[in-house]
Protein backbone atom coordinates (compact mmCIF):
# COMPACT_ATOMS: atom_id res chain seq x y z
CA UNK A 1 0.00 0.00 0.00
CA UNK A 2 2.85 2.38 0.87
CA UNK A 3 4.54 1.65 -2.39
CA UNK A 4 1.34 2.36 -4.28
CA UNK A 5 0.80 5.68 -2.50
CA UNK A 6 4.42 6.73 -3.14
CA UNK A 7 4.10 5.85 -6.78
CA UNK A 8 0.88 7.88 -7.01
CA UNK A 9 2.54 10.92 -5.46
CA UNK A 10 5.54 10.53 -7.76
CA UNK A 11 3.28 10.32 -10.82
CA UNK A 12 1.45 13.45 -9.63
CA UNK A 13 4.72 15.34 -9.26
CA UNK A 14 5.91 14.22 -12.68
CA UNK A 15 2.60 15.31 -14.17
CA UNK A 16 2.95 18.75 -12.56
CA UNK A 17 6.49 19.15 -13.85
CA UNK A 18 5.40 18.06 -17.32
CA UNK A 19 2.62 20.67 -17.25
CA UNK A 20 5.12 23.40 -16.47
CA UNK A 21 7.66 22.22 -19.02
CA UNK A 22 5.08 21.79 -21.75
CA UNK A 23 3.34 25.11 -21.11
CA UNK A 24 5.52 27.96 -22.34
CA UNK A 25 3.26 30.59 -20.75
CA UNK A 26 3.46 28.95 -17.33
CA UNK A 27 7.19 28.37 -17.67
CA UNK A 28 7.73 32.02 -18.61
CA UNK A 29 5.79 33.22 -15.56
CA UNK A 30 8.12 31.17 -13.35
CA UNK A 31 11.35 32.15 -15.11
CA UNK A 32 10.48 35.86 -15.04
CA UNK A 33 10.91 35.81 -11.26
CA UNK A 34 14.53 34.64 -11.42
CA UNK A 35 17.60 36.92 -11.42
CA UNK A 36 19.49 37.53 -14.64
CA UNK A 37 22.54 35.43 -13.71
CA UNK A 38 20.37 32.41 -12.95
CA UNK A 39 18.52 32.77 -16.25
CA UNK A 40 21.81 32.88 -18.14
CA UNK A 41 22.78 29.55 -16.57
CA UNK A 42 19.33 28.10 -17.32
CA UNK A 43 19.93 28.61 -21.03
CA UNK A 44 21.94 25.39 -20.82
CA UNK A 45 18.99 23.30 -19.60
CA UNK A 46 17.51 22.65 -23.04
CA UNK A 47 17.07 24.13 -26.50
CA UNK A 48 13.48 25.29 -25.74
CA UNK A 49 14.70 27.08 -22.59
CA UNK A 50 17.57 28.63 -24.56
CA UNK A 51 15.14 29.85 -27.22
CA UNK A 52 12.71 31.28 -24.67
CA UNK A 53 15.27 33.08 -22.48
CA UNK A 54 17.13 34.45 -25.53
CA UNK A 55 14.00 35.88 -27.13
CA UNK A 56 13.40 39.62 -27.33
CA UNK A 57 9.90 39.22 -25.90
CA UNK A 58 11.17 37.43 -22.79
CA UNK A 59 13.99 39.98 -22.37
CA UNK A 60 11.49 42.85 -22.37
CA UNK A 61 9.11 41.04 -20.01
CA UNK A 62 11.95 40.27 -17.58
CA UNK A 63 13.23 43.87 -17.54
CA UNK A 64 9.71 45.18 -16.93
CA UNK A 65 9.21 42.63 -14.16
CA UNK A 66 12.39 43.90 -12.49
CA UNK A 67 11.13 47.48 -12.82
CA UNK A 68 7.71 46.65 -11.36
CA UNK A 69 9.37 44.95 -8.39
CA UNK A 70 11.81 47.84 -7.82
CA UNK A 71 14.72 45.56 -8.70
CA UNK A 72 15.91 47.36 -11.85
CA UNK A 73 18.84 49.08 -10.19
CA UNK A 74 22.51 49.42 -11.15
CA UNK A 75 24.77 46.85 -9.48
CA UNK A 76 27.88 48.96 -10.02
CA UNK A 77 29.36 51.88 -11.92
CA UNK A 78 31.94 51.27 -14.65
CA UNK A 79 34.79 53.78 -14.68
CA UNK A 80 35.74 54.83 -18.19
CA UNK A 81 39.50 54.59 -18.33
CA UNK A 82 41.17 53.47 -21.56
CA UNK A 83 41.75 49.73 -21.82
CA UNK A 84 44.66 48.97 -24.12
CA UNK A 85 44.14 45.23 -24.24
CA UNK A 86 41.23 42.89 -23.72
CA UNK A 87 40.04 40.77 -22.03
CA UNK A 88 40.24 43.09 -19.07
CA UNK A 89 38.59 43.52 -15.72
CA UNK A 90 37.00 46.93 -15.98
CA UNK A 91 37.46 49.24 -13.05
CA UNK A 92 34.17 49.61 -11.23
CA UNK A 93 32.54 51.03 -8.13
CA UNK A 94 30.47 48.32 -6.46
CA UNK A 95 26.99 49.22 -5.18
CA UNK A 96 25.66 45.72 -4.49
CA UNK A 97 27.84 44.01 -1.84
CA UNK A 98 26.87 40.61 -3.27
CA UNK A 99 28.58 41.46 -6.58
CA UNK A 100 32.15 40.19 -6.31
CA UNK A 101 33.13 40.90 -9.91
CA UNK A 102 31.69 42.13 -13.17
CA UNK A 103 31.67 40.16 -16.44
CA UNK A 104 35.02 40.23 -18.29
CA UNK A 105 35.00 41.67 -21.79
CA UNK A 106 36.69 38.60 -23.25
CA UNK A 107 33.97 38.31 -25.90
CA UNK A 108 35.23 41.44 -27.71
CA UNK A 109 38.36 41.46 -29.84
CA UNK A 110 39.20 45.17 -29.98
CA UNK A 111 42.06 47.36 -28.70
CA UNK A 112 41.92 50.49 -26.57
CA UNK A 113 38.29 50.41 -25.48
CA UNK A 114 36.50 53.30 -23.81
CA UNK A 115 32.93 53.38 -22.51
CA UNK A 116 30.87 56.32 -23.80
CA UNK A 117 27.35 55.70 -22.54
CA UNK A 118 25.12 53.29 -20.58
CA UNK A 119 21.43 52.58 -21.31
CA UNK A 120 19.72 50.04 -18.98
CA UNK A 121 21.94 47.04 -19.73
CA UNK A 122 23.56 48.16 -22.98
CA UNK A 123 26.91 49.94 -23.19
CA UNK A 124 28.03 52.16 -26.05
CA UNK A 125 31.80 51.86 -26.49
CA UNK A 126 34.51 53.03 -28.85
CA UNK A 127 37.71 51.25 -29.85
CA UNK A 128 40.71 53.21 -31.08
CA UNK A 129 43.31 51.75 -33.45
CA UNK A 130 45.67 52.83 -36.22
CA UNK A 131 42.73 52.49 -38.61
CA UNK A 132 40.56 54.98 -36.71
CA UNK A 133 37.62 54.70 -34.35
CA UNK A 134 35.17 51.81 -34.25
CA UNK A 135 31.92 52.06 -32.30
CA UNK A 136 29.92 49.16 -30.90
CA UNK A 137 27.19 48.40 -28.40
CA UNK A 138 27.32 45.43 -26.06
CA UNK A 139 25.60 43.68 -23.19
CA UNK A 140 28.31 42.42 -20.80
CA UNK A 141 25.83 40.12 -19.01
CA UNK A 142 24.88 38.16 -22.15
CA UNK A 143 28.31 38.63 -23.79
CA UNK A 144 26.76 39.95 -27.00
CA UNK A 145 28.02 42.90 -29.02
CA UNK A 146 27.38 44.60 -32.34
CA UNK A 147 29.65 46.89 -34.34
CA UNK A 148 28.07 50.17 -35.45
CA UNK A 149 28.91 51.08 -39.03
CA UNK A 150 28.65 54.86 -38.81
CA UNK A 151 27.25 56.65 -41.86
CA UNK A 152 30.28 58.15 -43.58
CA UNK A 153 30.76 61.71 -44.79
CA UNK A 154 33.85 63.28 -46.29
CA UNK A 155 36.19 64.48 -43.53
CA UNK A 156 37.68 67.92 -44.19
CA UNK A 157 40.32 69.57 -42.07
CA UNK A 158 42.08 72.80 -42.94
CA UNK A 159 43.91 74.80 -40.31
CA UNK A 160 42.86 78.40 -39.67
CA UNK A 161 46.25 79.57 -40.93
CA UNK A 162 45.70 77.70 -44.21
CA UNK A 163 42.17 79.09 -44.61
CA UNK A 164 43.22 82.66 -43.78
CA UNK A 165 46.07 82.56 -46.28
CA UNK A 166 43.71 81.25 -48.99
CA UNK A 167 41.27 84.06 -48.24
CA UNK A 168 44.05 86.64 -48.36
CA UNK A 169 43.76 87.45 -44.64
CA UNK A 170 46.27 87.92 -41.85
CA UNK A 171 46.24 84.57 -39.95
CA UNK A 172 47.50 86.30 -36.79
CA UNK A 173 44.17 88.13 -36.46
CA UNK A 174 41.23 86.37 -34.85
CA UNK A 175 38.02 85.55 -36.69
CA UNK A 176 34.47 86.54 -35.81
CA UNK A 177 32.29 83.64 -34.73
CA UNK A 178 28.58 83.58 -35.62
CA UNK A 179 26.18 81.19 -33.90
CA UNK A 180 23.72 80.81 -36.75
CA UNK A 181 24.75 80.03 -40.30
CA UNK A 182 21.72 81.98 -41.49
CA UNK A 183 23.25 85.10 -39.95
CA UNK A 184 25.52 85.26 -42.98
CA UNK A 185 22.79 87.41 -44.55
CA UNK A 186 23.35 90.04 -41.84
CA UNK A 187 26.98 90.62 -42.81
CA UNK A 188 28.53 91.65 -46.10
CA UNK A 189 30.56 88.77 -47.53
CA UNK A 190 32.69 88.67 -50.64
CA UNK A 191 31.27 85.23 -51.51
CA UNK A 192 29.20 82.42 -49.98
CA UNK A 193 30.99 80.71 -47.09
CA UNK A 194 32.74 77.43 -47.87
CA UNK A 195 33.16 74.33 -45.70
CA UNK A 196 36.77 74.18 -44.55
CA UNK A 197 36.35 71.82 -41.58
CA UNK A 198 34.12 68.76 -41.22
CA UNK A 199 34.75 66.26 -38.47
CA UNK A 200 32.93 63.46 -36.67
CA UNK A 201 31.98 64.76 -33.23
CA UNK A 202 30.64 61.59 -31.60
CA UNK A 203 27.98 58.90 -31.30
CA UNK A 204 25.06 58.60 -28.83
CA UNK A 205 22.69 55.75 -27.94
CA UNK A 206 18.97 55.88 -27.13
CA UNK A 207 17.49 52.70 -25.65
CA UNK A 208 14.64 52.13 -23.19
CA UNK A 209 13.58 48.46 -22.83
CA UNK A 210 10.58 49.52 -20.74
CA UNK A 211 9.11 51.09 -23.87
CA UNK A 212 10.55 49.31 -26.90
CA UNK A 213 13.04 46.55 -27.81
CA UNK A 214 14.51 48.82 -30.50
CA UNK A 215 17.26 51.39 -30.14
CA UNK A 216 18.51 54.38 -32.11
CA UNK A 217 22.05 55.54 -32.80
CA UNK A 218 22.77 59.24 -33.29
CA UNK A 219 25.97 60.10 -35.18
CA UNK A 220 26.89 63.78 -34.80
CA UNK A 221 29.07 65.72 -37.25
CA UNK A 222 30.40 69.25 -36.96
CA UNK A 223 31.38 71.51 -39.85
CA UNK A 224 32.71 75.06 -40.05
CA UNK A 225 31.88 77.49 -42.85
CA UNK A 226 34.42 80.26 -43.52
CA UNK A 227 33.89 83.55 -45.35
CA UNK A 228 35.40 87.03 -45.55
CA UNK A 229 34.20 90.59 -46.00
CA UNK A 230 34.70 92.45 -49.31
CA UNK A 231 37.54 94.53 -47.82
CA UNK A 232 39.46 91.33 -46.96
CA UNK A 233 39.98 92.40 -43.35
CA UNK A 234 37.72 90.04 -41.38
CA UNK A 235 37.18 86.28 -41.44
CA UNK A 236 33.76 84.96 -40.39
CA UNK A 237 33.19 81.43 -39.06
CA UNK A 238 29.75 79.79 -38.99
CA UNK A 239 29.74 76.54 -36.91
CA UNK A 240 27.00 74.02 -37.71
CA UNK A 241 26.12 70.45 -36.73
CA UNK A 242 24.15 67.71 -38.46
CA UNK A 243 23.01 64.36 -37.12
CA UNK A 244 22.57 61.00 -38.88
CA UNK A 245 20.15 58.57 -37.20
CA UNK A 246 20.20 54.77 -37.25
CA UNK A 247 17.13 52.74 -36.28
CA UNK A 248 17.53 49.10 -35.21
CA UNK A 249 13.87 48.58 -36.14
CA UNK A 250 14.40 49.48 -39.82
CA UNK A 251 18.13 48.62 -39.81
CA UNK A 252 18.83 51.76 -41.82
CA UNK A 253 20.40 55.22 -41.55
CA UNK A 254 18.72 58.57 -42.18
CA UNK A 255 21.43 61.02 -43.25
CA UNK A 256 21.50 64.61 -41.96
CA UNK A 257 18.12 64.14 -40.28
CA UNK A 258 18.72 66.96 -37.76
CA UNK A 259 20.65 70.20 -38.37
CA UNK A 260 21.47 72.92 -35.86
CA UNK A 261 23.89 75.74 -35.08
CA UNK A 262 25.79 76.33 -31.85
CA UNK A 263 28.87 78.27 -30.83
CA UNK A 264 28.87 76.55 -27.42
CA UNK A 265 31.27 73.72 -26.60
CA UNK A 266 28.84 70.79 -26.28
CA UNK A 267 30.11 67.68 -24.51
CA UNK A 268 28.68 65.13 -26.94
CA UNK A 269 30.72 62.23 -25.50
CA UNK A 270 29.01 62.69 -22.12
CA UNK A 271 25.41 62.27 -23.27
CA UNK A 272 22.66 61.11 -20.92
CA UNK A 273 19.59 59.29 -22.25
CA UNK A 274 16.66 60.00 -19.95
CA UNK A 275 12.92 60.57 -20.27
CA UNK A 276 12.92 59.77 -24.00
CA UNK A 277 15.67 62.27 -24.82
CA UNK A 278 19.44 62.48 -25.24
CA UNK A 279 20.86 65.32 -23.14
CA UNK A 280 24.22 67.05 -23.59
CA UNK A 281 26.24 68.82 -20.92
CA UNK A 282 27.58 72.31 -21.62
CA UNK A 283 29.50 74.69 -19.34
CA UNK A 284 27.63 77.67 -20.81
CA UNK A 285 24.12 78.87 -19.91
CA UNK A 286 22.40 76.83 -22.63
CA UNK A 287 22.60 73.29 -23.98
CA UNK A 288 20.58 70.94 -26.18
CA UNK A 289 18.66 67.70 -25.98
CA UNK A 290 17.27 65.42 -28.70
CA UNK A 291 13.63 64.36 -28.55
CA UNK A 292 14.25 60.78 -29.72
CA UNK A 293 10.71 59.85 -30.68
CA UNK A 294 10.09 63.00 -32.75
CA UNK A 295 13.72 63.21 -33.91
CA UNK A 296 14.03 66.93 -33.24
CA UNK A 297 16.32 69.16 -31.20
CA UNK A 298 15.31 71.34 -28.25
CA UNK A 299 17.16 73.75 -25.97
CA UNK A 300 17.48 73.65 -22.21
CA UNK A 301 19.09 76.04 -19.70
CA UNK A 302 22.34 75.22 -17.90
CA UNK A 303 23.64 76.61 -14.57
CA UNK A 304 26.65 78.21 -16.29
CA UNK A 305 29.16 76.83 -13.76
CA UNK A 306 32.60 76.52 -15.34
CA UNK A 307 35.12 75.43 -12.70
CA UNK A 308 35.96 71.99 -11.42
CA UNK A 309 35.31 68.35 -12.28
CA UNK A 310 31.77 67.75 -13.60
CA UNK A 311 29.37 64.85 -13.38
CA UNK A 312 26.28 64.95 -15.61
CA UNK A 313 23.77 62.14 -15.18
CA UNK A 314 20.35 60.86 -14.19
CA UNK A 315 19.21 59.27 -10.98
CA UNK A 316 15.86 58.86 -9.27
CA UNK A 317 13.99 60.26 -12.28
CA UNK A 318 15.93 63.56 -12.35
CA UNK A 319 18.83 65.07 -14.24
CA UNK A 320 21.76 66.01 -11.99
CA UNK A 321 24.83 68.15 -12.50
CA UNK A 322 27.61 67.91 -9.92
CA UNK A 323 30.51 70.37 -9.98
CA UNK A 324 33.51 69.90 -7.71
CA UNK A 325 34.75 73.29 -6.56
CA UNK A 326 37.50 74.58 -4.32
CA UNK A 327 41.17 73.69 -3.98
CA UNK A 328 40.52 70.41 -2.19
CA UNK A 329 38.12 69.22 -4.94
CA UNK A 330 35.92 67.80 -2.18
CA UNK A 331 33.47 70.70 -2.17
CA UNK A 332 30.46 70.02 -4.38
CA UNK A 333 27.54 71.96 -5.81
CA UNK A 334 24.75 69.56 -6.82
CA UNK A 335 22.11 70.89 -9.20
CA UNK A 336 18.84 69.23 -10.20
CA UNK A 337 16.76 70.01 -13.29
CA UNK A 338 13.11 70.93 -12.90
CA UNK A 339 10.70 68.39 -14.43
CA UNK A 340 9.52 70.92 -17.04
CA UNK A 341 13.12 71.80 -18.08
CA UNK A 342 12.55 75.40 -17.02
CA UNK A 343 15.51 75.71 -14.67
CA UNK A 344 18.24 74.06 -12.61
CA UNK A 345 18.22 74.65 -8.86
CA UNK A 346 21.00 74.15 -6.34
CA UNK A 347 19.79 71.17 -4.32
CA UNK A 348 22.88 70.46 -2.22
CA UNK A 349 26.07 72.29 -1.31
CA UNK A 350 28.42 69.92 0.51
CA UNK A 351 32.01 69.74 1.75
CA UNK A 352 33.27 66.19 2.25
CA UNK A 353 36.83 66.70 3.46
CA UNK A 354 35.97 65.99 7.09
CA UNK A 355 33.66 63.11 6.19
CA UNK A 356 36.31 61.30 4.11
CA UNK A 357 38.67 61.23 7.06
CA UNK A 358 36.22 59.10 9.04
CA UNK A 359 36.77 56.17 6.65
CA UNK A 360 40.29 56.84 5.28
CA UNK A 361 43.38 55.76 7.28
CA UNK A 362 45.28 58.69 8.80
CA UNK A 363 48.51 57.92 6.93
CA UNK A 364 46.72 58.39 3.60
CA UNK A 365 44.67 61.48 4.43
CA UNK A 366 47.08 64.02 2.93
CA UNK A 367 46.52 62.60 -0.52
CA UNK A 368 42.77 62.61 -0.07
CA UNK A 369 42.86 66.40 0.19
CA UNK A 370 44.32 66.95 -3.24
CA UNK A 371 42.61 64.73 -5.80
CA UNK A 372 39.16 63.57 -6.76
CA UNK A 373 38.99 60.68 -9.24
CA UNK A 374 35.23 60.54 -9.82
CA UNK A 375 31.84 61.32 -8.35
CA UNK A 376 28.25 60.35 -9.12
CA UNK A 377 24.78 60.88 -7.66
CA UNK A 378 22.79 57.75 -6.77
CA UNK A 379 19.16 57.88 -5.66
CA UNK A 380 17.31 55.27 -3.62
CA UNK A 381 13.57 55.25 -2.91
CA UNK A 382 14.18 54.32 0.72
CA UNK A 383 17.45 56.09 1.59
CA UNK A 384 17.24 59.18 -0.64
CA UNK A 385 20.09 60.79 -2.60
CA UNK A 386 23.73 59.90 -2.03
CA UNK A 387 26.95 61.27 -3.47
CA UNK A 388 29.45 58.55 -4.37
CA UNK A 389 33.06 59.74 -4.45
CA UNK A 390 36.10 57.84 -5.76
CA UNK A 391 39.44 58.87 -4.26
CA UNK A 392 43.07 57.77 -4.85
CA UNK A 393 44.53 54.63 -3.26
CA UNK A 394 41.43 52.58 -4.06
CA UNK A 395 39.06 54.36 -1.67
CA UNK A 396 35.45 55.31 -2.32
CA UNK A 397 32.73 56.64 -0.04
CA UNK A 398 28.98 57.07 -0.12
CA UNK A 399 27.72 60.25 1.54
CA UNK A 400 23.98 60.33 2.16
CA UNK A 401 22.80 63.82 1.25
CA UNK A 402 19.68 63.45 3.40
CA UNK A 403 21.10 62.40 6.78
CA UNK A 404 24.87 62.90 6.34
CA UNK A 405 25.79 59.26 6.96
CA UNK A 406 29.10 58.11 5.46
CA UNK A 407 30.08 54.59 4.49
CA UNK A 408 33.04 53.14 2.67
CA UNK A 409 32.55 51.37 -0.66
CA UNK A 410 34.64 48.83 -2.50
CA UNK A 411 36.27 50.23 -5.63
CA UNK A 412 37.54 47.26 -7.62
CA UNK A 413 40.77 47.21 -9.60
CA UNK A 414 41.82 50.76 -8.75
CA UNK A 415 45.61 51.14 -8.47
CA UNK A 416 46.27 51.43 -4.76
CA UNK A 417 49.58 53.17 -5.37
CA UNK A 418 48.17 55.90 -7.55
CA UNK A 419 45.90 56.65 -10.45
CA UNK A 420 46.19 56.90 -14.20
CA UNK A 421 46.72 60.65 -14.21
CA UNK A 422 43.14 61.51 -15.11
CA UNK A 423 39.66 61.42 -13.70
CA UNK A 424 36.98 58.84 -14.41
CA UNK A 425 33.41 59.24 -15.55
CA UNK A 426 31.01 56.68 -14.10
CA UNK A 427 28.44 54.64 -16.06
CA UNK A 428 25.76 52.52 -14.34
CA UNK A 429 25.85 48.77 -14.98
CA UNK A 430 22.44 47.08 -15.12
CA UNK A 431 22.38 43.28 -15.26
CA UNK A 432 19.67 42.60 -17.87
CA UNK A 433 18.93 40.29 -20.79
CA UNK A 434 18.61 43.22 -23.22
CA UNK A 435 19.05 42.09 -26.84
CA UNK A 436 21.00 43.86 -29.59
Amino acid sequence: MVTTRSATRLRAKITSVEKVVNSEDLLQEILLRLPTKTLLRFKLVSKPWLSLISSTQFSLAHTRFLQNNRSLKPHAFFLDVLYKKLPSKFKFLRLNPNIKRLPPFDFIDAPRIRIIQSCVGLLLCVSESDYGLRYFICNPATKKFKVISVYEHEVIYNSYKYVANNLGLDPSKSAKLFMDYDQRASVSLAFDPTIEVRRHAGVNLAFDPLISPHYKIFSIWQQLFFGKDPESTTCYIFPTYFIDIYSSETKSWSASKINFNSKHNINIDRAVFFNGAIHWDCADTQSWYIDVNNECLKTMPMPGVHSGFRYFGESGGHLHLVVATGFSQLKFKIFEMEADYSNWYLKYNVHLEAETFTVVPRRQQNRMRSYLLSCVVESDEDEGDSLLVVLPNGFAISYNLEDGKVKRLRCSNIDKDGHDGGRFHAFPYFETLSCL
